[in-house]
């Protein structure tokens, strides 16, 4: 089943616990991230209701994501999975929503895929999501994107460093990106990437282009073309939004009505 507060017949899983990364990087290293300049194919979200969730599992089984959505308003997610983990698309799709843990299903209809529980300050993206992706048939998206034309995720972000950039900063003669001109260090230890006033990174050049790629930080070299962090940037910061627009009424799919 995928609903109740009842753990049973789920087994609980971490992506990364008690501010760990390691498994979210083995999931990233499993799952590359899609290069630039490329057509890559990402999962579609839809809205069900409890009594469907038959087809909400084979929606997910077709490569889409899915959200069953209770009486009670409560929202689980119902996400692909295999002995690797997560895709890389429903990984990030969790970290979006700041969410860690999933759970898989072990009976029912959609027995063998990734349960969450969405809290409720989120819900309303996954929804919105939905929402989005209604006008789009099928459980997948084929979309072409080029980074080296888009630099959304360039503006307005949370570039984390580790030791490490800063160490190959160094390795390479950029001493100066390790100074108080291009980083941030908080109370609690975290650095940060220094951006500009305006939103934008100091080192991303007026051709879109990364002046420092070959030495990027490892936040930014594991950032996903096309996961759902990258259309809100691109939406955020072009105006560009993948499907319909916020506040359209979403299909009836958790009627049990199909697309045309």
């Amino acid at each position: 089943m995928c609903g109740g507060h009842n753990n049973a017949g789920k087994e609980t899983f971490w992506l990364g616990r008690n501010g760990n990364e390691d498994a979210i990087r083995a999931a990233l290293a499993l799952y590359p991230a899609p290069m630039s300049a490329s057509i890559l194919k990402r999962p579609l979200w839809r809205r069900f209701r409890p009594a469907f969730l038959s087809r909400a599992a084979d929606h997910v089984k077709a490569g889409g994501h899915a959200a069953v959505i209770a009486d009670d308003g409560r929202v689980r997610v119902l996400l692909p999975v295999d002995e690797k983990g997560l895709p890389v698309f429903a990984l990030w799709s969790l970290l979006a929503i700041e969410h860690r843990r999933y759970r898989r299903v072990k009976d029912g209809p959609a027995v063998g895929l990734a349960a969450v529980l969405i809290r409720r300050e989120f819900v309303s993206v996954v929804l919105d999501w939905c929402t989005r992706d209604s006008m789009f048939p099928g459980s997948t998206r084929k979309l072409k994107l080029d980074c080296t034309t888009c630099a959304a995720c360039c503006h307005d972000a949370n570039v984390v460093l580790e030791e490490k950039d800063l160490e190959r900063f160094r390795a390479e003669g950029r001493q100066d990106l390790t100074e108080r001109a291009y980083i941030k260090r908080a109370k609690d230890g975290i650095v940060t990437l220094r951006f500009a006033k305006d939103g934008r990174c100091q080192l991303l050049a007026e051709d879109k282009l990364c002046s420092i790629y070959s030495i990027r930080p490892y936040n930014c070299r594991a950032f996903v073309a096309g996961s759902e962090a990258c259309l809100a940037a691109r939406e955020d910061t072009l105006g560009v939004r993948d499907g319909a627009p916020k506040g359209e009424s979403a299909l009836l799919i958790e009627m049990g009505k199909k697309h045309e």
